[in-house]
């Protein structure tokens, strides 16, 4: 069929469409002739059908050769290293078989998809570039990409070069959503069968217990066949024993009996050995419970011992206290649960990280733990804050008050491409992070190597984040020659900022040439610092740790892209201490607080220094400086209290209030204030995790035994990096309520259980869940039941890359067509015709008009003109001046009767200068005489008439 319609319903309207045309042309009483009344008809029909064509879109199917083949390979952890390689090379292989007209692309998926190369005639992969997370494996995902990355044109065919065992999507249902639009789906089986695996299933303990109460540890193990196997316990890192066991085929399950006197947080983790286990990673899970007891409170500070005495105020209120350095900063929300308040002292930003700041905020907006921030010069604006999820925590700004005037700083990166997957992404990511950190009074550029040495953006304030975000986005640097020069382009661009704090970071990997100490010189000798960050420096950290130490800064020696943030935050604070204002206050009190009870406006000493701060709308702020900065300030965020105060509570700015009598009062009230204040609902609530997702469920009774129905409850999951979802538990039976939520990272997911009353949340409970491994290790042999059918829903073939002959370009190739439409051209069309309608039935034309009127389009479109016959043109006139002579001599001349003019009576009139008017002269004699025709003069129609017109003229007096 060589047509085909988009929308061919509209054909139905033809047919009457038509009979309206023939039954209104029968009708019509127009008077015309009788070929314009056929040519209008046949016109008016024409027209119709190309509108009704058009409605229905139709299609002309032009003839497309050629094959289009996207390669989808998984990169997740289930699939072997070596066979990965193999995959590549079968690619490479088979793409040298196909013909010109084919093309092929690449697909690399695992937890997410991603394009590794767009169809094309000539392809060869030689490296895998693309980044996938390799933790999951989500085939439906990747189907999904390849329908719709083909090209428009010819046949289309999808390989799938995999295990099959998908834990995230439905490839099913992306294949059958695939094949309407033609794709047919090919599948080539990996993976190995991992015979004689043992896999720890999990670990459960009870999620909150109280001192002394006895519990027991189990453990669930699956083993493939019966064999001897060691079981090792270990409790917060600390080795519990090991034991020796028998393990039968199927689900074992094993109990160790526990009883915990201290309150805390208890992580249990167990480890499982069998001999010629082939996959050790599944053979290790975690479970965690709270002790509770008194309310704890940690102290995590840069310098222990200089807040000593920060801890004996705090543990004068009856609190436990626990004071740790920066290393002892929880690492997860579960351990952070454990606390009721923590306190961070003199950490910046870059010193927490990204991930652990949102657990940090998470822990207190979702599940009521209370922060308290005590500055320092490594706090606030100065620590990096600016754009972090502890400023949204804190009742601060970082911004400072338009009205405020501090110095600003000015710092210049200076960005070298990265030899490691996604590197150059991984220095994007830097330069962001160091955009937002900074402030509107501040200044920025950014120096790379991309073909020679440039600015990318010149050193600029930045007032406007979103123009340069936009180009640091499209920043792709390459690998630079030498230091020197860029270094001078840096150099020149500070030396004539006016900023009061100066700094160059150097991103590299070591390669570039080192810069002359004289340039150094010259750039410290301006008040310049420089810092550097190596990279998986394979060249020696010489060159860099020079760099750094010439240029009074720091130095790091980076082994993993994911540390790099946090160092770009540290080293942007190095511009940020002009909000630091060191010199004596004495604090002001603004409004009375329950933090400051009992302590008068006069009884506050001074203080030696502070981090200038904008207090939030919502924020309540006590104390302030003597230039109206807040002091202290503390609000509600989410389920739980943060305070900030911007002063230190150490010898350094706090040296004459450490023997202030009201000191341990000041801290102990705001360590009281910012503790948890939660009601604990009593439900019996389970929380389990099993093919990548996890299952809540409760049971609610009250007191007397009876179900509690109708309850509105809701669940805060947060996960290991701080993702934050929440979700509704529906009930499902007599005080039973369950729901599930998405468990896509590997480790614990600590949920908030609120029940919820007229807006108000009367009580919650904090249960969590662990994801000990990927479930890419969970299967112990491919999916081949899922493959087979993946390849007959989608029209293929299992693949065997023994065989050359099953080549995925060469079998069942489909003559194809690319459909092109039709109607614009057809509507075009109808618009002519119509026009060519009106024209004919409206507008009579001679035959010479037709004649002359397709002379001139001869002339103006086709240059085509005629020779002029002048001989034809007198013929034609010869012969109508002689038919009108025989019409003329066929009249006969008629002499009016001399009666006929005569008047009444005589009638004379005087010529001027006569002496008497009644006696006609000789001279008026000889007019008449003239007037008169002249014998043998022929007499015509006209003279006669003008003749009786003169001796008209001639009567008038």
């Amino acid at each position: 069929m060589i047509f085909q319609f988009a929308h061919p319903y509209y054909l139905l309207a033809l047919i009457p469409a038509l009979l309206w045309v023939f039954w209104f042309a029968w009708k019509s009483d127009v008077q015309i002739s009788a070929w314009r009344r056929w040519l209008a008809l046949l016109v008016r029909v024409l027209v119709v059908v190309a509108l009704i064509l058009a409605l229905a879109g139709i299609q002309w199917r032009k003839p497309v050769e050629g094959m289009n083949v996207f390669f989808v390979l998984d990169r997740s952890d289930s699939i072997p290293s070596g066979q990965q390689e193999s995959a590549r090379e079968y690619i490479n292989r088979v793409c040298k078989q196909m013909k010109s007209v084919d093309q092929a692309g690449t697909i690399v998926f695992g937890s997410e998809a991603s394009i590794e190369t767009s169809p094309s005639r000539a392809m060869e992969l030689t490296k895998i570039q693309a980044v996938v997370g390799t933790e999951r494996t989500d085939l439906a995902a990747a189907i999904r990409l390849g329908t719709a990355a083909f090209p428009e044109n010819g046949q289309k065919r999808i390989v799938l070069l995999t295990d099959g065992n998908e834990n995230v999507g439905d490839a099913m249902s992306a294949v059958l959503a695939a094949k309407p639009l033609g794709v047919t789906v090919d599948v080539l089986p990996m993976g190995v069968s991992r015979a004689n695996d043992v896999s720890v299933q999990k670990v459960q303990v009870p999620p909150r217990l109280k001192k002394g109460q006895a519990f027991d540890v189990k453990i669930f193990v699956q083993a493939e066949q019966k064999q001897t196997g060691t079981v090792r316990l270990y409790r917060n890192d600390q080795s519990l024993g090991e034991q020796k066991v028998e393990l039968s085929a199927g689900k074992n399950l094993f109990s160790f009996p526990q009883n915990l006197t201290e309150a805390g947080f208890y992580s249990y983790d167990v480890r499982v050995d069998a001999p010629g286990d082939p996959l050790p990673q599944n053979n290790r899970a975690t479970g965690f419970t709270i002790v509770r007891g008194e309310p704890r409170i940690l102290i995590v500070s840069a310098r222990p011992d200089e807040d000593a005495q920060l801890a004996a105020a705090l543990k004068s209120a009856k609190v436990e206290v626990n004071l740790v350095d920066i290393k002892g900063f929880p690492s997860t929300l579960v351990e952070m649960q454990s606390y009721d308040s923590i306190f961070i002292s003199n950490l910046a930003a870059g010193d927490l990280g990204l991930d652990r700041q949102r657990l940090l905020e998470a822990a207190v907006r979702d599940f009521g733990v209370g922060l308290v921030c005590v500055g320092d010069d490594q706090t606030y604006a100065a620590g990096g804050y600016r754009g972090t999820p502890l400023e949204d925590t804190l009742p601060v700004n970082m911004e400072l008050d338009s009205k405020k005037v501090l110095p600003s700083g000015a710092v210049v990166l200076i960005m070298h491409g990265m030899e490691f997957n996604n590197g150059n992404q991984v220095a994007r990511d830097c330069a962001q992070v160091v955009l937002a950190a900074l402030g509107p009074s501040d200044e920025m550029g950014v120096l790379l190597w991309d073909g020679d040495e440039h600015w990318l953006f010149e050193l600029q304030k930045v007032k406007t984040k979103n123009p340069l975000a936009r180009q640091i986005a499209g920043m792709n640097q390459g690998d630079l020659g030498s230091f020197q020069h860029i270094m001078e382009m840096a150099h020149a661009a500070l030396k004539k900022s006016t900023s009061n704090l100066k700094h160059i970071i150097v991103f590299s990997d070591g390669d570039p040439g080192a810069p002359s100490q004289a340039l150094m010189q010259a750039i410290v000798g301006d008040r310049i610092t420089v810092s550097t960050v190596l990279i998986s420096g394979h060249a020696g950290p010489d060159t860099m740790r020079m760099m750094a130490d010439l240029g009074k800064g720091h130095f790091y020696d980076v082994t993993s892209p994911n540390e790099l943030p946090q160092i770009f935050i540290k080293e942007t604070a190095v511009i940020l201490k002009s909000a630091i204002y060191e010199e004596p206050f004495k604090p002001q009190m603004k409004a009375s607080s329950e933090l400051i009870r009992g302590i008068g406006p006069e009884e506050y000493p001074q203080l030696l220094g502070y981090v200038a701060t904008t207090p939030k709308t919502r924020a309540e702020t006590p104390l302030v400086t003597d230039k109206g900065d807040p002091l202290l300030a503390h609000w509600q965020y989410g389920l739980g209290r943060a305070v900030a105060f911007t002063s230190d509570a150490k010898p350094k700015w706090g040296k004459i209030w450490l023997n202030w009598a009201k000191y341990r009062q000041f801290w102990s009230q705001i360590g009281q204030w910012s503790l948890r204040r939660l009601d604990t609902a009593d439900f019996n609530t389970e929380v389990v995790v099993d093919k990548g997702e996890g299952l809540i469920n409760v049971e609610a009774v009250d007191e007397q035994g009876n179900y509690r129905n109708f309850l509105n409850l809701q669940a805060t999951v947060v996960g290991p990096k701080g993702d934050r979802q929440t979700v509704r538990v529906e009930q499902t039976g007599p005080g039973h309520y369950e729901t599930h939520f998405p468990t896509k990272d590997v480790g614990a997911y600590l949920l908030n259980l609120m029940d919820i009353k007229d807006g108000q949340m009367r009580a919650s409970q904090v249960v969590g869940a662990s994801v000990n491994y990927s479930p890419e290790f969970l299967a112990s042999e491919p999916n081949a039941n899922l493959l087979r059918r993946l390849a007959e829903s989608g029209r293929g073939l299992i693949l065997d890359p023994t065989v050359p002959t099953i080549n995925p370009f060469t079998h069942d190739r489909l003559k194809t067509y690319q459909p092109r439409d039709l109607w614009e051209s057809l509507l075009k069309l109808a618009i002519l015709l119509f026009i060519f309608d009106v024209a004919v039935r409206r507008i009579q034309l001679e035959r010479e008009e037709i004649a002359r009127a397709f002379a001139v389009v001869r002339r103006t479109l086709l240059f085509w003109e005629t020779k002029p016959r002048p001989a034809e043109a007198d013929e034609s006139l010869a012969a109508l001046l002689a038919r009108r002579e025989r019409v003329r001599s066929t009249q006969t001349a008629v002499e009016p009767s001399p009666e006929l003019f005569r008047p009444e009576r005589p009638v004379t009139m005087p010529l001027p200068g006569a002496e008497e008017a009644s006696a006609p002269t000789e001279s008026s004699a000889a007019v008449t005489t003239e007037q008169a025709p002249k014998p043998g003069e022929e007499v015509t129609t006209t003279s006669r008439l003008l003749e009786a017109k003169r001796r008209a003229q001639k009567r008038k007096p």
